[in-house]
């Protein structure tokens, strides 16, 4: 199986990391405003750079988490496909696990009603319309009378 090197899950981190104090930034103009509120003169204006350098912290951050997670051919900054298909490798492994723990549960589900198949099957016919229901069926399926 392979395994994600230690420069991608440093650059993941570190774009986390970027989009965190980005985020903070951003959201600092808004709690400075907040509390200017009760300022009666209004002497002190909100620091609008920290929510522009914010928003570019929080776009760059989204970027280099991105490299990290699918390396620079997966994420589409390199155009390469074999490269993009060695970068995208652990992620296609555990979806392809994913998709066998899925077929596993399909084919105990498959075992179970093919061994409920063996059971004698009942049905009840209608007296109004003549379709066949189940036995347990209270009223028909095709004119919906009482049985």
């Amino acid at each position: 199986m392979s395994k994600i090197s230690k420069e991608r899950k440093v650059t993941y981190y570190i774009g986390i990391g970027m989009m965190v104090l980005g985020f903070i930034l951003f959201i600092s103009v808004f709690f400075f405003t907040a509390t200017m509120m009760n300022d009666p003169f209004g002497s002190r204006l909100p620091p609008f750079g920290n929510a522009v350098v914010g928003m570019v912290l929080l776009i760059a951050g989204a970027l280099v988490k991105n490299i990290g997670a699918r390396g620079t051919a997966g994420s589409g900054l390199l155009l390469d496909p074999e490269k993009a298909r060695e970068d995208l490798k652990p992620f296609n492994e555990a979806k392809g696990g994913m998709i066998n723990d899925a077929l596993s549960n399909i084919d105990v589900v498959n075992k179970i009603a093919q061994s409920q198949q063996g059971k004698e099957v009942i049905k009840i016919r209608c007296k109004s319309c003549g379709g066949l229901n189940d036995e347990d069926a209270k009223f028909c399926k095709g004119c919906g009378k009482p049985i």
